[in-house]
């Protein structure tokens, strides 16, 4: 891993994409993800966490992107987007 990139793998319409991005670059995995993956309606919303518009699987658990920060602790993290979206 090259100093100053964070790392992860997000799952998408059945595809894996390798992420890299620099650090400081998003607020949030909600705006690194409706750029990263051009996401039609992913994440309009308030980026409070209370809407739903933004949800991912990361961790074992379903949360909102918005509230996720783009920081060391996402780094070689899965994030699946299409487990969230099938409940």
């Amino acid at each position: 891993m090259e100093p100053g990139l964070i790392n992860f793998t997000v799952i998408y319409r059945e595809q894996s994409h390798e992420v890299q991005v620099p650090k400081g670059r998003y607020f949030s995995l909600m705006s690194l993800l409706s750029d990263y993956l051009h996401l039609s309606g992913f994440g309009i919303c308030s980026g409070m966490g209370s809407c739903g518009t933004c949800e991912v699987y990361i961790r074992g658990r379903i949360v909102p992107a918005c509230t996720i920060p783009v920081d060391d602790a996402l780094a070689g993290s899965i994030i699946n987007i299409d487990a969230a979206n099938a409940r």
